[in-house]
């Protein structure tokens, strides 16, 4: 057979008798094609969401036969998750997909993609727009209105639309006459903060038995094995300024962390003193937030614009890469325990 890139693709559906990954023949210009991207693919008479597994240089189906996917989706994942995702399906008995589903952008469900990120377009006005507002420049109402605007700042598309009454033709004619400038941009749709429960900005001194936990995870940062520590103590011990110093050293060591809380009510408060303490490099993953939302905090990790991951259970497939510490608070509770398929257990995985 001749070498062809081929991309061996698990199909994200909720069959439970399929035996993937199958053979996709990779076209030439198709894009970057890697494990854990994600494609749309052909697959029998339908068009479904698949996850790149492996990358092979040829397949046991001649070229001719393969099908080619139709797109590569926004989002993906890491090779880290996608080998997770079959570890966990082999361990708590459950189909591939399901397990790879876990470690998948938010909206993302088996068989489709149904979040996004938040496209709009950003309007400035051009030199020739300034001038165009005192040379006698023919203009309409509409378009004048639009340009003096434009003139103390830009706007967006909707901020036109309801601040001045324009609409998108106005612009898209503004635009070719050069007299302003349309850029499309990505809007983030942040979680709102709870303003209970903030941290210190700066570190407090830290008592001796704090003192003594914070080294010995800082000393498991530099060990070159996976270490396990245990932390007790009663409520209001200050186990949470041993985690936030953790982190900060994990964070200090260029590394990744993610913080898991027992239940979605614990986790406003948790991301609040994070956030207060170590800034917007913090994300929060919990089924409260909208599907936006969930979407664009995961891009955010995901791209490394984020660095820490804090939420329940689900967080622990957040896809970070380099990951130097998970911290999970109250680990005896049993809610870290999933009760529908896949049921893992989140201090497992």
């Amino acid at each position: 057979m001749p070498d062809v890139p081929v991309a061996r693709v698990e199909p994200l559906t909720t069959a439970r008798a399929l035996r993937g990954p199958f053979d996709y023949l990779i076209p030439e210009g198709f894009g970057e094609v890697v494990p854990g991207t994600l494609l749309r693919i052909p697959f029998g008479r339908r068009t479904i969401t698949g996850l790149v597994t492996e990358i092979a240089e040829s397949s046991e189906i001649e070229p001719e036969r393969l099908a080619e996917p139709k797109a590569i989706l926004e989002g993906g994942t890491t090779p880290e998750l996608v080998d997770l995702g079959f570890w966990l399906a082999d361990e708590y008995c459950t189909t591939p997909a399901r397990g790879l589903a876990l470690g998948l952008p938010p909206g993302t469900g088996l068989g489709r993609q149904t979040a996004r990120s938040r496209k709009e377009w950003l309007n400035r006005i051009t030199p020739v727009g300034l001038r165009a507002l005192s040379d006698g420049t023919r203009l309409g109402p509409k378009q004048r209105r639009i340009l003096e605007r434009l003139a103390d700042g830009e706007l967006t598309n909707r901020a036109v639309a309801t601040e001045i009454g324009g609409d998108a033709a106005s612009l898209r004619r503004l635009e070719e006459r050069e007299l302003i400038e349309r850029e499309e941009r990505t809007v983030r749709r942040a979680p709102g903060q709870s303003p209970v429960g903030a941290a210190p900005a700066e570190s407090p001194r830290l008592t001796p038995a704090q003192q003594a936990a914070v080294d010995r995870v800082t000393g498991a940062l530099g060990s070159d094995s996976a270490t396990e520590l245990l932390l007790a103590g009663v409520t209001g011990s200050g186990k949470t300024e041993v985690y936030l110093a953790g982190v900060a050293a994990a964070l200090e060591r260029g590394r990744t962390a993610i913080v898991l809380v027992p239940e979605i009510g614990l986790t406003p408060q948790a991301v609040t003193r994070f956030k207060a303490r170590l800034g917007d490099r913090v994300a929060v993953l919990h089924s409260g937030l909208s599907a936006g939302q969930r979407f664009d905090e995961w891009h955010r990790l995901r791209t490394g614009e984020a660095s820490v991951c804090v939420g329940p259970r689900s967080a622990v497939f957040a896809p970070l890469e380099n990951l130097g510490l998970i911290v999970i608070d109250e680990e005896h509770d049993p809610s870290y325990k999933q009760e529908t398929d896949p049921r893992y257990d989140a201090r497992e995985v």
